[in-house]
């Protein structure tokens, strides 16, 4: 059987992600010293929705961050220092007042940031208490943070790229190759059956089981793996 699309983008030395085009890793560093810091100049990155921004700190060192909206070439951002918060500085969580729109969260103290990353994306800060700091994501879910996490202010930028349509088949085709995701997608019961456990002649009647055991081979487990129960609840 071939190899099923769910597992193309495995741990597999046939189906891997090429990822030399990539400019860096974006993370904000782990310095816990106040200081100023200045853009440099602006990257763009095949496999992000937002452009990054290289930024260059007091003590000599550089990272790449996602850009924010009415960032410019030689702006200097605030970098863990108190007073009046603006766009781009970044700060701690529990030093920014509720109510600030704020991106690139850390989920942990000093992991980089995690949260929040893509192009016209922002979260809100709701409440903010000794212990903890709620935050409301884009998907309008709320999480509950360390106050020490590291955010940084404002909006990213590039938030209009879904409003243009792409017209054409080959624009999509050309933005899903450089990202390195699996497209076209179609339906697993309108593949043939050598390609998918689905496949065959069941369009219309699917009588046949869902569902396939733990130790099941690649080509066949997909659906139910190892389900506690099938079927509706009574």
């Amino acid at each position: 059987m071939k190899v099923p699309r769910s597992r193309r983008r495995g741990k597999s030395r046939i189906f891997t992600v090429n990822d030399f085009r990539a400019v860096g890793k974006s993370k904000i560093i782990k310095s816990d010293k106040a200081m100023n810091a200045k853009i440099i100049r602006f990257v763009h990155d095949a496999y992000r929705t937002a452009p990054l921004m290289e930024v260059k700190f007091e003590d000599g060192e550089t990272t790449f961050l996602p850009a924010f909206g009415g960032a410019y070439v030689g702006k200097i951002i605030a970098y863990l220092k108190d007073g009046p918060v603006s766009d781009g500085d970044i700060r701690r969580l529990g030093g920014v007042p509720p109510g600030t729109e704020v991106y690139n969260i850390e989920l942990r103290p000093n992991d980089g940031g995690k949260l929040v990353r893509a192009g016209g994306l922002s979260a809100r800060i709701t409440e903010s208490i000794a212990d903890r700091v709620t935050v409301t994501l884009p998907s309008s879910s709320s999480v509950n943070l360390d106050p020490k996490c590291r955010v940084i202010v404002g909006k990213i930028a590039n938030g209009g790229r879904t409003e243009k349509p792409f017209y054409k088949a080959g624009n999509k085709y050309h933005l899903i190759r450089a990202r390195g995701r699996y497209w076209p997608m179609n339906a697993a019961v309108a593949m043939n059956a050598y390609e998918h456990k689905f496949g065959g002649k069941r369009r219309s009647t699917q009588h046949k089981a869902k569902t396939s055991a733990r130790r099941s081979p690649p080509g066949g487990k997909v659906g139910a793996i190892a389900p506690r129960r099938t079927g509706m609840k009574r």
